[in-house]
């Protein structure tokens, strides 16, 4: 079974390079947009000027929600089983509603261990931090999501910005 945890514990790892790399891309194509966006704002146009500072607003407001994504998280994991039940026990989402009885528990009924196998603290020791790096990366693609939202709204604004200040030339 160590081997098993070990699996899903370099699955979920996997996974939270993916969403720190996401997070890092989405800082970066922000100051992209604030660079572009602060040449609009010594506008006359008071239009202009306005979704200038909504761009500012918005990539800024990105960049903040990624910042908390990249900054690690304590996360309290319980052993105690609360009945979830997935046979897909790779998916970070299914893991982070789990607790480390449950995955053992879970990793015995579908993977084929002996319903008498004996787990030991060790054992119990990988699943807590499966678990715990699982609602980690759970959180971390939850604010990729908003800071997405917020970047996108910023290029929208800024790509406004830019056509308006060449249609009101």
């Amino acid at each position: 079974m160590k081997q098993t945890l070990k699996y899903i514990l370099q699955y979920v790892m996997e996974n939270l390079k993916i969403a720190e790399t996401k997070h890092s891309i989405i800082i970066a194509l922000n100051g992209g947009v604030i660079a572009l966006a602060l040449g609009f704002t010594a506008s006359e146009k008071l239009l202009v000027r306005y979704l200038d500072y909504a761009v500012l607003f918005f990539a800024g407001f990105s960049i903040i929600i990624s910042f908390f994504a990249l900054h690690a998280r304590n996360i309290n994991v319980k052993f105690k089983a609360k009945k979830y039940s997935d046979s897909n026990l790779l998916y970070f989402q299914n893991l982070a509603n789990m607790r480390s009885e449950e995955l053992l528990k879970n990793i015995i009924k579908y993977y084929g261990y002996p319903n008498n196998y004996k787990i030991d603290n060790f054992e119990i020791d990988l699943s807590s931090t499966i678990i715990a790096n699982s609602k980690i990366v759970k959180r971390k693609f939850e604010l990729f999501n908003k800071s997405t939202l917020f970047c996108v709204l910023s290029i929208l604004s800024c790509l406004v910005a830019f056509l308006l200040n060449g249609v009101l030339l």
